[in-house]
């Protein structure tokens, strides 16, 4: 699983943020953003966060911390973003995941 969380890592990294929810997400997925349900399926997270990466122009996202658990991880990243109208977005947030099977089944995200 190590390697797994690895690449989402980088990819997250790269701002291959789209890849990445084809590639790590189950069809099936649970997501949870701050408490409230933000996605149901890979396909629904996919799309709501499509238009929110379409807007983006660049992307500056740093690791600030990664624990690794039986069943999934903890990972913390800052992330800086200027968006086509050169507006800068920066926040910090920690990705509590759940993986089976090479892929996460859910999915909580805390703002910081």
């Amino acid at each position: 699983m190590t390697q797994f969380i690895d690449d989402f890592i980088t990819m997250n990294q790269a701002g291959q943020v789209l890849e990445l929810c084809q590639k790590y997400y189950h069809n099936k997925v649970i997501m949870h953003s701050d408490g409230k349900v933000f996605a149901s399926s890979m396909g629904e997270a996919y799309n709501k966060q499509k238009g929110f990466i379409d807007k983006v122009k660049s992307f500056d996202v740093k690791l600030l911390s990664k624990v690794i658990t039986d069943d999934g991880c903890e990972l913390i990243f800052h992330y800086k973003m200027v968006g086509a109208d050169a507006k800068v977005t920066e926040f910090t947030g920690k990705h509590k995941q759940t993986w089976k099977n090479d892929k996460i089944i859910k999915e909580q995200y805390f703002s910081l």
